[in-house]
């Protein structure tokens, strides 16, 4: 197809593909609003234009020659505010107000879960299922983004290995591009079973698609106005276990279901302490709610049962940064909620669908603070920080340092910006949470049952800047903001017009 080109830019290119590609998404909930004869403009009027200018980008424009990173890094972001930009415009056709259809596109494809719709149910399946579609689409992002684009142009290669890093995934060796497919495929699988599942359990169409999309991709925004309340205890026993999944290392799923590697999942640490941790914490959320309940005698032997499956629910959702829930938590004892934004915080495995700082990173912070001690007790002893009894290079533990670090001071910062507002500092710091960690539930006055449709114009401006940043990992949404990025793009792009000079 080279053949076609006239101009030279590989992200033009890449643009002009992910614009093709989003027509293409828009056909299932085009199709879901032809069904119940709801309005279609917010999907058919755009993806004409979309096809027509996504192939004309993607034929008239070649790959540039000479593709740095930085040019790598300045095509994801443009990718992202690309994206961002389409996705309102079904919103916005569909009635909402623009600032509110970013909010909610950002929401989605950044797999928060926060939303401003206050009254869910009263907007057209159409527009439901594209939410939910959007988290979807949002979930595997990352792995296309750095697993297969930038690897193309040689960039990307050292910011997955470090996602990985410290998750028993030092012996990846599948080519990026295989990868990418592969992960995909997986992604996939493990959402077409769920569906299943969703729909043997008597859910509707709609209901089981908007469940499915948001579960695996840890998203949470679902169709209806109660979240998962109102489903039976089985539906909700599965979308635990969903939710969990989706909080795992995808390259755990990818040995299992790829490479039928048996026990991979018992044999990996960072799996088993992901799940101790997570039973765990309900186990000590659950004893303390106990604690307050004046009669116990009054409580039957199944209230136990489902109030444990109503606080490990929470969990792991708060955990995976999913959004869903089952029961306002906000009505839990001081304590419980602060080990629940802890929680929310720390988020679930390196390598999966699920924000926040990463169990992974974690762990690697843990070996090397113990080493740290041991150096000085025993000043002349060879240390190394290791992970299931593998080094983990210097590169790797700097970069959990300085993630860890940079998550705390945007939580911080996201804070104290949205308690200038007139939030209680509590109440921006639930926000900051939701926000950046890609969770979509507050605490306090804004917990998964308060609606976020009231918040001020730059509060919920604030939240879009913190759920990007959480979602690009902090450091690298960062880097947009630095001198020295835009002085590279600068003097890449004089070098690139005197070459240009040199041959004409």
């Amino acid at each position: 197809m080279d053949r076609f080109a006239r101009w030279e830019s590989t992200t033009v290119k890449v643009l002009g593909a992910i614009e093709f590609l989003f027509a293409f998404i828009l056909i299932l909930p085009l199709m879901v609003s032809i069904y119940f004869g709801e309005d279609i403009s917010p999907f058919i009027t755009i993806m004409p234009v979309l096809l027509l200018v996504g192939t004309l980008q993607f034929l008239l424009f070649r790959e540039s020659k000479n593709f740095r990173a930085v040019n790598g890094l300045l095509m994801v972001g443009l990718a992202w505010v690309l994206v961002f930009g389409l996705g309102m415009y079904p919103y916005v056709i569909a009635g909402m107000n623009p600032l509110d259809a970013l909010f909610e596109s950002v929401s989605g494809f950044t797999t928060t879960g926060a939303t401003i719709m206050a009254d869910i149910e009263s907007w057209p399946y159409g527009i439901l299922v594209w939410r939910s579609m959007s988290q979807w689409v949002g979930g595997i992002a990352i792995i296309i983004i750095f697993m297969y684009i930038l690897p193309m142009f040689g960039v990307g290669r050292s910011i997955f290995a470090n996602e990985l890093a410290g998750s028993g995934s030092s012996d990846y060796s599948v080519r990026m591009k295989n990868a990418a497919k592969s992960f995909i495929i997986v992604y996939s699988i493990l959402t077409v079973i769920n569906y299943v599942l969703l729909l043997l359990c008597g859910l509707s169409l709609v209901d089981a698609t908007c469940l499915a999309f948001t579960t695996i991709s840890t998203g949470g925004l679902m169709c209806r106005n109660d979240s998962l309340v109102g489903f039976s205890d089985l539906v909700q026993l599965i979308t635990i276990f969903f939710m969990f999944l989706g909080g795992v290392n995808f390259y755990l799923h990818y040995r299992a279901l790829y490479r039928h590697v048996k026990k991979v999942y018992r044999s990996n640490s960072e799996f088993k302490y992901l799940t101790l941790w997570f039973v765990g914490i309900s186990t000590i959320v659950f004893l303390m709610i106990l604690t307050k309940v004046s009669n116990m005698s009054i409580l039957e032997p199944y209230d136990y049962i489902d109030l444990f499956t109503d606080v490990l629910f929470t969990t792991v959702s708060l955990g995976t940064s999913t959004g869903f829930y089952v029961i306002d938590y906000c009505t839990f004892p001081d304590q419980c909620i602060i080990l629940l934004m802890i929680v929310a915080f720390i988020g679930a495995s390196s390598g999966s669908t699920s924000g926040g700082v990463k169990f992974g990173r974690l762990r690697i912070i843990y070996e090397f603070i113990k080493n740290s001690l041991a150096k000085t007790l025993h000043p002349n002893a060879v240390t190394a920080v290791k992970v299931d009894g593998e080094n983990v290079d210097d590169s790797s533990v700097f970069a959990a340092l300085a993630i860890f670090m940079m998550y705390v001071v945007t939580l911080v910062v996201g804070s104290v910006l949205i308690s200038m507002f007139g939030i209680h500092f509590v109440d921006a710091l639930g926000l900051s949470i939701a926000s950046v960690a890609n969770g979509g539930l507050g605490f306090q006055n804004y917990g998964p049952t308060a609606s976020l449709s009231e918040l001020m114009a730059p509060v919920k401006l604030i939240m879009i800047g913190l759920m990007w940043l959480g979602r690009l990992e902090i450091m690298i949404a960062l880097v947009f903001f630095t001198p020295s990025f835009w002085r590279e793009m600068w003097l890449n792009h004089r070098a690139k017009k005197r070459e240009k000079e040199f041959r004409d």
